[in-house]
């Protein structure tokens, strides 16, 4: 469960930065975190007002210096994103404190990062449960704004929302890790970005 650290959410709210950064987390860095970074910068560029985002990803424990995983890559390349040009990399301290926001991909890799780094406990969600707790959110702005109004009513994380690494799995199962990532980032993206989705006439 998100650790509510008041002092925290007001240093961070105060702070105001022009860009909000955010940090996906697997557990290699090459399968779903760098879908999910790539994705959700192709959804914040899509949009015609300019991106406060930085994105970036990271894992835990991590399998550095290595490109990301052609299954994943080519659901990437299907949705006119790119996959070319990372390499992976592992979560670290440093990396975590130039994060406002770190989203995991499952419960356990959450849990490695605040039993190890406990410190940064109160900006750690996974990814499904901010996008949940967004969804039930009431408040209008965006950035660190949404992301404490998300903390005001998000429920503990849990294994079901989980994302399964697809890893090794096929075709099928690097669409279904896609599809999965891709339905929390269409609430996510829009949210923290501050853009304004266009209801449906």
């Amino acid at each position: 469960m998100l650790t509510d650290d008041p002092t925290r959410r007001r240093t961070r709210r105060e702070r105001r930065p022009e860009t909000l950064r955010v940090l996906f987390v697997c557990t290699a860095n090459i399968s779903r975190s760098p879908y999910a970074e790539r994705r959700a910068r192709q959804l914040a560029e899509e949009s015609s007002t300019p991106s406060p985002l930085d994105l970036s990803s990271a894992g835990v424990p991590g399998f550095p210096g290595n490109a990301m995983d052609p299954a994943m890559a080519h659901e990437l390349e299907a949705r006119g994103a790119d996959g070319r040009g990372h390499l992976s990399r592992a979560v670290s301290g440093e990396i975590l404190a130039a994060a406002d926001v770190v989203l995991a991909l499952e419960l356990a890799h959450r849990l490695r990062i605040t039993e190890r780094w406990p410190e940064h406990a109160p900006k750690v969600f996974g990814l499904r449960q901010l996008a949940d707790a967004l969804t039930r959110s009431t408040a209008d702005d965006g950035g660190l704004a949404a992301l404490d109004a998300a903390l005001a009513v998000a429920g503990p994380d849990s294994l079901g929302w989980d994302v399964t690494d697809p890893f090794g799995q096929g075709s099928a199962a690097a669409r279904r890790c896609a599809a999965e990532i891709d339905e929390a980032l269409d609430v996510i993206v829009p949210r923290l970005a501050g853009i304004r989705v266009a209801s449906g006439n």
